[in-house]
C-alpha cells in the first residue's frame, strides 16, 4: 500500500482500440503479481488511455474487462485514416515545428476540415460501450485539446463535464473521431502533440507511464524524452510495447479485431514488468 508521505501517479498514454487493449493487459498481468496502482494520487488518461484509466480507477471488474476485449468488434467500427488526413497530420506537425500548442491548433484545423468517419450517434455508443461507469473517479484526469488554440488541459471530477463527454473529448482523433464541444470550446484529441503526455505529472513522486504510442514526432518529444525530463525530480518507470505486443497491435490501431491479441500480450508484458513496478511504487 502506498504510503502518505510520497505522491504516485499512473499515466496512461493514447494508442486508439488496440492500445486499449495492451493497456489493459498490462494492468491485468501487474494485478495477477499483485501489483495495484489504483492507490495512485492521480491517473493521468490520453485518448485510449483515458478509458483505461476511467474504468481502472472506478472499481471495474478488471478479469471481466479484459475478457471483454474478444468482443471489442461487436461496438467498434473498424477504423482507417484516409490519406488526406494523414496528409494533414503531417502539415500540422510540419507547421507546428515542434511547438505543441501550434501543432494542437494544426490538428483542430484538420478537424474542421475533414469529416469524421462515423456520426456523433455512432461515437457516443462507441463511447458508452467502452466506459464501465457514469461517475467521475475521485483520482481520475482527462486530458483534451482545444481544437482553436491548441491548448492542452486536464479535465478531473470539478470540471463541470460528465465524464463521457470528456472521455470522447480526449480520444477526438481528428478525420477519425468527432470533435466534442463543451464550455464554448471545440475539443479534440489530447495525443497528437504527445501520445502519453506524461510530463503533466510532473509534481509527484513515482510514476507509472504505459505508452503504446510511444514515438516523437517532428519535434515533439517521445514517451522516453518526457520520461527522462520526470526522472530529474522523480522516479519514473516507462513501458513500452515489446516486439511481441507490437506484432499483436499491428498497423492500425483502429481494428477493434485486434484488441484480444493486444491484451493477451499485454497482460504478458504487464507479468513480466511487475517487479520494477512494485519496487518503484513500494
Amino acid at each position: 500500500m502506498a504510503s502518505t508521505d510520497t505522491t504516485r501517479a499512473l499515466v496512461l498514454g493514447g494508442g486508439g482500440v488496440t492500445g486499449m487493449g495492451w493497456e489493459i493487459g498490462v494492468l491485468a498481468g501487474l494485478l495477477a503479481e499483485g501489483v495495484d496502482l489504483r492507490d495512485a494520487d492521480t491517473v493521468i488518461g490520453t485518448s485510449a488511455g483515458s478509458f483505461v484509466g476511467t474504468n481502472y480507477t472506478s472499481g471495474t471488474d478488471w478479469e471481466a474487462l479484459y475478457a471483454d476485449q474478444a468482443h471489442a468488434g461487436d461496438h467498434e467500427p473498424v477504423m482507417r485514416t484516409d490519406p488526406d488526413v494523414y496528409a494533414g497530420w503531417a502539415e500540422a506537425f510540419r507547421s507546428g515545428a515542434g511547438d505543441p500548442e501550434a501543432v494542437g491548433a494544426g490538428f483542430g484545423r484538420v478537424a474542421r476540415k475533414f469529416a469524421p468517419g462515423v456520426g456523433t450517434g455512432t461515437r457516443r455508443g462507441v463511447v458508452r460501450a467502452r466506459l464501465r461507469t457514469d461517475k467521475w473517479p475521485a483520482n481520475m484526469r482527462v486530458a483534451v485539446t482545444d481544437a482553436d488554440t491548441g491548448r492542452l488541459e486536464l479535465l478531473g471530477p470539478d470540471s463541470g463535464v460528465s465524464i463521457e463527454t470528456a472521455t470522447a473529448a480526449s480520444g477526438a482523433v481528428p478525420g477519425i473521431w468527432p470533435s466534442v464541444s463543451f464550455n464554448g470550446h471545440e475539443w479534440i484529441d489530447a495525443g497528437m502533440v504527445s501520445a502519453a503526455n506524461a510530463t503533466l505529472a510532473a509534481g509527484h513522486d513515482r510514476i507509472v507511464v504505459l505508452a503504446p504510442m510511444y514515438e516523437g514526432y517532428a519535434g515533439i518529444p517521445s514517451a522516453q524524452d518526457d520520461v527522462d525530463r520526470l526522472n530529474q525530480d522523480a522516479r519514473a518507470f516507462l513501458t513500452i510495447p515489446d516486439e511481441d505486443s507490437l506484432e499483436a497491435i499491428g498497423p492500425n490501431p483502429y481494428d477493434p479485431h485486434r484488441a484480444q491479441a493486444a491484451a493477451q500480450a499485454g497482460r504478458r508484458q504487464g507479468r513480466a514488468i511487475a517487479a520494477g513496478v512494485k519496487a518503484l511504487w513500494a
